[in-house]
């Protein structure tokens, strides 16, 4: 027996063999794995090649995302352009049509009409161009359409037949007020005008005629050319059939140039609304075209801009954005993979931060600037108002001058006309007050205290009356209220004058003063023995410039009782009148027992502000 040395035993033939071949196998493995691994600077630049391409990969994604972020602030702030534009003719139409409809629904205008009289109509709106610059003609016809009267008069058209015009068929079909394209007159000169018309009713509800306010489209639309849209930029409106209505750059060339084809004015006849790169149809170069519908009158509103001048901000910050890509680009190429990668990423999210507080900040300043023009529509009549005054008080001066200086050239003609112009001047003067002060109460805040409304009224009458006892005011005991008493001694000024004014053709005027408490509310009832009212006209009553006797017979503007509603109304109360023709009114007015509602101060001082 072998016995082996050093204590080890020795391996068996097969084992000894299969100890050799795994050692073979092994040595071959590693030959095999040091032959195809790749040296190390080759596998350096392939994850440099591939933090390289990561790199590129993520710069793309994040300049299309800039890119496109970038093109929606700079398509929105245009599309907010031209909703405001939009929104801002559609007040506008609305007013001209609220207008149109109450001169068309005046008592005494609608009897004549009814009647055939329509010299004697027209005749009644003959201030209308006065009052309204931008109309530049009103006219009546007929039912059929033939044209009967018109101010100012022009020749050869009285007894013309215009029941072809788009304004007759549309009143005609709906037997509505109806606003139509623009079009060139058919009288001299052919200026391009739009018609807003309604119909002239009897009581029976059948069209007796109607009446036309002809307005000149660039008088009433030349606000638009105002419109900031940017550089290069401009405003367009399009009529109910495709035809440009008014061009800030191109005003002469409107009326009757039919751009219903186009895209974008298809999508306006639609009543969709929207923004989108197309060609100019009058320069044939690609713009951005925000446009927006105006509601219930089939007009639009477009704010274009040329995309070089709209996308040129955007084009620098790319290019900056750009430059900076690259830049990190060259420096993660000189480092090594995991050094440029941090660094790629860190920069990246830095630039990212600050692109993002950028856009955040001009949005910012963006929205804040359309508050602020939200806020200037808001006082837009309020401004129109007080512009009023300078050519008034130029108009009465001059009329003063001539009647002191020229008084003994002027024949006994001549000096009545001064003293038209003059009146009419002191009655435009009390209108601008009233339409001041009726603008003023949905601003003023209400500063609530307890009013002693005995004392105020008692107080109010005197002042009217300045000492006048013509007028007999019996008054009880009145509850006390809470309310804003500046606002409140306004509700009784214009009711206690009134009463003093309609019963001043009696041989003794008595006006009565009284008031009572129920469960709820404070009473408050101004009644006189003057010449009343009927109560069919009631839903008029306190509207503004909504009269039921004429100027001449009482003065005024027809806007004191729509003062006494807002600032009731305000106050959480109600108003309401009773009356009879020849026999005296009572207007009454009621006040919550407790004072004005939260809910109702919390919204009439929110909007207010």
């Amino acid at each position: 027996m072998w016995i082996a040395r050093g204590g080890e035993q020795p391996l068996s033939g097969r084992a000894a063999t299969a100890a050799r071949d795994g050692g073979r196998a092994e040595s071959t493995r590693d030959l095999l794995l040091a032959r195809f691994r790749l040296p190390a600077r080759w596998r350096y630049w392939i994850a440099l090649s591939l933090a390289a391409v990561a790199l590129i990969v993520t710069a793309a994604l994040s300049y299309r995302a800039v890119d496109r972020e970038l093109s929606n602030v700079a398509m929105s702030r245009r599309v907010a352009v031209a909703q405001l534009a939009a929104a801002t003719l559609s007040a506008t139409f609305d007013r001209l049509v609220d207008v149109t409809v109450s001169l068309a629904t005046r008592v005494r205008f609608r009897e004549l009409v009814g009647t055939g009289k329509w010299t004697e109509a027209i005749e009644i709106l003959r201030a209308v161009p006065k009052d309204f610059p931008f109309v530049e003609r009103l006219f009546l016809t007929d039912a059929a359409g033939t044209l009967m009267a018109d101010v100012p008069e022009l020749p050869d058209v009285r007894g013309r037949s215009f029941a072809y015009r788009d304004w007759y068929k549309g009143v005609r079909s709906r037997g509505q007020p109806y606003v139509s394209p623009v079009y060139e007159r058919a009288a001299l000169p052919q200026l391009t005008v739009f018609a807003v018309a309604a119909p002239v009713t009897r009581p029976d509800g059948s069209t007796s005629g109607i009446l036309v306010l002809q307005v000149r489209a660039d008088s009433f639309l030349q606000w638009t050319g105002g419109i900031d849209v940017g550089p290069g930029g401009l405003v367009y409106v399009t009529d109910s059939i495709g035809q440009i209505a008014f061009h800030s750059k191109f005003p002469a060339q409107v009326g009757n140039r039919d751009f219903s084809t186009a895209p974008v004015v298809q999508k306006l006849r639609r009543g969709e609304q929207g923004v989108e790169i197309a060609p100019d149809p009058f320069e044939q170069e690609d713009s951005v075209s925000a446009y927006a519908p105006v509601p219930r009158y089939g007009w639009g509103v477009v704010a274009q801009q040329p995309t070089r001048t709209a996308f040129a901000e955007k084009n620098e910050q790319l290019g900056r954005l750009l430059a900076a890509y690259v830049l990190i680009f060259l420096l993660c190429g000189a480092v090594a993979y995991l050094v440029s990668r941090i660094v790629a990423q860190r920069r990246r999210a830095e630039q990212d931060l600050h692109i993002k507080a950028e856009l955040e900040r001009r949005v910012a300043e963006r929205t804040a600037r359309l508050e602020m023009v939200n806020k200037e529509l808001e006082s837009f009549s309020y401004s129109v108002s007080h512009d009023l005054r300078s050519p008034l008080r130029a108009v009465g001066g001059f009329a003063k001058m001539l009647e002191e200086d020229y008084a003994d050239r002027l024949d006994e003609e001549g000096r009545r006309l001064i003293k038209v112009i003059r009146d009419n001047g002191r009655k435009m003067g009390q209108l601008i007050d009233d339409l001041l002060a009726f603008s003023r109460l949905g601003r003023k805040p209400l500063a609530v205290s307890e009013v002693d409304m005995t004392e105020q009224a008692r107080a109010t009458f005197a002042e009217l009356t300045n000492g006048d006892d013509r007028t007999r005011l019996e008054m009880a005991p009145l509850p006390a209220a809470f309310g804003d008493a500046a606002l409140l001694k306004q509700v009784w000024v214009n009711l206690l004058s009134n009463a003093v004014k309609f019963s001043g053709t009696r041989p003794q005027p008595v006006v009565e003063v009284t008031g009572s408490v129920d469960a709820t509310e404070n009473i408050y009832c101004v009644k006189d023995n003057g010449v009343g009212f009927d109560m069919r006209y009631y839903d008029k009553l306190f509207g503004v410039f909504q009269r039921l006797h004429s100027a001449a017979e009482f003065p005024g503007t027809g806007v004191g009782l729509a003062i006494v509603q807002r600032v009731v109304s305000r106050h959480g109360g109600r108003a309401w009148a009773e009356g009879k023709e020849g026999e005296g009114a009572a207007f009454y007015f009621a006040l919550p027992k407790g004072g004005v509602p939260e809910d109702v101060r919390a919204h009439s001082n929110g909007t207010s502000a």
